[in-house]
């Protein structure tokens, strides 16, 4: 069961202990050196959660973005531009004031029944979310990364592995049957020598101590191990359980990076209104008929919603809050993981927003940590 946000307020009054604002030690890149320390990079793309409402709750930093320091507004909206602008055409006069989850929820469902709207505001707390607290406070969590695409699944995960959505704005059978027309950084990396793999539900490479450079999990979606509504929490924190502790006792674990971020928001409310005016992945348009009946016309220029993102290895610091990005266009997004496989390996970015996403190579210390949890708290178990 999830908190309302209402209660928010109450909770950031009531006493709970949050540690002091962090000193975050960049790092020098300028050498290189980050780069012999990093061997394996494993991404793991969840389903459909927003920052505020699976991370907007954790209380152990009080550096974090979350949702204990701000009271929670929500009145009228519906669609995601609805969400974010309260009209279905934004022109370029409205600003994001991102108080339209509830209505958008109400019209999706034709209910304006109190306790379904509320879904999209409730949020969870650190003892419903064990195994995600513990790897946000041993680790790294990004406060303000945002999903490539205020849209659905399929285009956010083209734009992870491609930087572009070749156009697409919808779950179309174009990605399930046929493909979109792009080089993916599954290609890039065969042509330059680097070796791959995309598992789909596996833990077992790790395990065996033979991953390769660039592993890419597939969860099952969408009944049990990604989160995604309508599956248990506990079965997708039981799933990034088995992943994390596969790589901790992996002889690999020393060499590698692995990265757990979220598709994009699934309706779920955020308070942090996206970038715009952001270069797109090329310079095709996305066109469909909103739910008013008139044409809307979308060019990739701003980026989707917030969503939780973690960035895991004995080479990055403890219980650090990364903020905006410290290079390039100054903010992550899901394009910021291929553009730090550019400069890990020496790629060329695959499209426009692939160079202008930051990366996080200044998160990579020179000392390697002997104090990662070997293993994380079981799941809880919601009834």
């Amino acid at each position: 069961m999830m908190f309302s946000l209402e209660v928010v307020k109450i909770l950031a009054l009531s006493g709970f202990v949050l540690a002091a604002p962090q000193n975050i030690q960049y790092h020098d890149t300028t050498d290189n050196s980050w780069k012999s320390r990093i061997k394996n990079v494993v991404v793991l793309v969840e389903e459909n959660r927003s920052f505020d409402t699976f991370a907007g709750g954790l209380s152990y930093n009080s550096a974090i973005d979350g949702l204990l320091h701000h009271n929670y507004c929500n009145s009228i909206i519906s669609g995601i531009n609805m969400q974010l602008f309260t009209t279905w055409h934004p022109d370029g006069t409205q600003a994001q004031n991102m108080r339209g989850f509830v209505t958008e929820q109400s019209i999706t469902f034709d209910t304006f029944n109190k306790t379904r709207a509320a879904e999209v505001i409730n949020y969870y707390t650190p003892d419903q979310i064990k195994v995600f607290n513990a790897m946000a406070e041993n680790f790294v969590l990004f406060d303000r990364w945002f999903a490539a695409v205020p849209g659905p699944t399929n285009p956010n995960r083209a734009y992870i592995t491609s930087g572009t959505s070749n156009g697409h704005g919808r779950n179309d059978n174009l990605f399930n049957t046929y493909g979109i027309p792009v080089k993916s950084i599954f290609e890039q990396l065969s042509e330059n020598g680097i070796t791959w793999i995309n598992y789909q539900n596996s833990t077992l490479g790790p395990g065996l101590g033979t991953l390769p450079q660039f592993t890419y999990i597939n969860p099952e979606c969408c009944s049990y191990q990604s989160y995604h509504p309508p599956s248990p929490i506990s079965l997708g924190e039981n799933f990034i359980k088995q992943i994390y502790e596969a790589l901790r006792s992996s002889p690999q674990w020393n060499e590698t990076l692995f990265i757990l971020t979220f598709d994009e928001h699934g309706g779920f409310g955020d308070h942090v209104p996206p970038p715009t005016n952001v270069p797109a992945g090329d310079s095709l348009t996305y066109t469909e008929t909103a739910p008013d009946g008139k044409p809307m016309t979308f060019d990739f220029k701003r980026l989707g919603i917030r969503v939780p993102t973690l960035l895991i290895s004995p080479w990055v610091g403890k219980g650090i809050v990364e903020k905006k990005g410290r290079n390039k266009g100054g903010e992550y997004t899901h394009t910021s993981i291929i553009a730090f496989l550019d400069e890990l390996w020496g790629l060329e970015p695959l499209t426009p927003r692939v160079s202008w996403s930051s990366t996080f190579e200044e998160l990579i210390t020179n000392r390697l940590r002997t104090d990662t949890p070997v293993t994380l708290p079981d799941p809880l178990v919601h009834n």
